[in-house]
């Protein structure tokens, strides 16, 4: 067996999968119990991919094994099956930002009607973005991460008292 060393990236990337992984958890106590199951496997699956990307190598010129990426696709794939969750669609770049450095992107409203809430929250994400990107430490990227999240789950509660 070859003794693999992650990167530093690739140690950012697992910190933020568990510190999701623990919101997940967190959260599942503020939703309704037919959710439970869903923040659980949530939780599950990211921490499968904190543990993936301490232990398998990215091959090529990829910055994760492909393990990973599908872990995370599985992931975003439940979160788009039950929007209830709080998490936003395409959730994974927050975790893949430490590797790959492709910008953050606040999503539209699924329903394209944002209102005056939404409109806020969505500015308030994008000045977030902003400061985990330039984050001096992890300490501090988990921070904001953690409030980028909180604001994403306001903002789903937001769509859902609006859609009825």
């Amino acid at each position: 067996m070859t003794v693999f060393e992650p990167s530093e990236q690739a140690r950012a990337a697992a910190g933020r999968a568990v510190a999701l992984a623990e919101f997940a958890r967190r959260r599942s106590l503020h939703v309704p119990g037919w959710l439970h199951p869903t923040m659980d496997l949530l939780g599950e699956l990211l921490d499968t991919a904190a543990a993936l990307l301490y232990e398998e190598q990215p091959t090529g010129a990829d910055v994760m094994a492909e393990e990973v990426r599908w872990v995370l696709a599985d992931a975003e794939d439940t979160v788009d099956e039950v929007p209830h969750t709080g998490f936003p669609p395409k959730f994974g770049q927050y975790i893949t930002y430490a590797l790959d450095d492709r910008p953050l992107t606040t999503l539209a409203r699924p329903d394209h009607m944002p209102t005056a809430n939404d409109t806020e929250l969505a500015a308030a994400l994008d000045v977030l973005h902003h400061h985990l990107v330039s984050a001096e430490s992890e300490t501090v990227a988990l921070a904001l991460l953690e409030s980028i999240f909180v604001l994403h789950a306001r903002r789903a509660s937001f769509v859902q008292l609006t859609q009825g």
